[in-house]
């Protein structure tokens, strides 16, 4: 918008036959282009190390399934899986708590 708005009085202006009264706005022109592909390469890459992160962090909880204990990511508990929690542990999904003991709860 500056840019333009620069070119535009130089353009209506006494000098407008003399190249080098458009640096300016050439100037601020080119700055606003880079400052654009800058920011867009960092909010790329800031995804991308996000997407990242996600995939590093994914949880997994302990559940019986056929009468077995194993090991699965959260996002898999389906209904009538027997959630199996230890300490620390974070609850994935709503449950039916059926047998505990010495339960201590910190919801978030």
């Amino acid at each position: 918008c500056a840019a333009g708005a620069s070119i535009v009085v130089n353009a209506t202006g006494p000098s407008k036959h003399q190249p080098l009264s458009y640096t300016t706005g050439m100037a601020i022109f080119v700055i606003v282009v880079i400052n654009a592909g800058i920011a867009a390469w960092t909010e790329h890459k800031a995804g991308d190390a996000l997407e990242a992160l996600t995939k590093m962090t994914q949880a997994t909880i302990y559940v019986v399934r056929g009468g077995q204990e194993v090991k699965v990511d959260v996002p898999t508990v389906v209904r009538g899986d027997i959630v199996v929690l230890g300490t620390g542990d974070v609850v994935p999904a709503d449950l039916r708590l059926s047998e505990a003991d010495d339960v201590k709860v910190s919801e978030m």
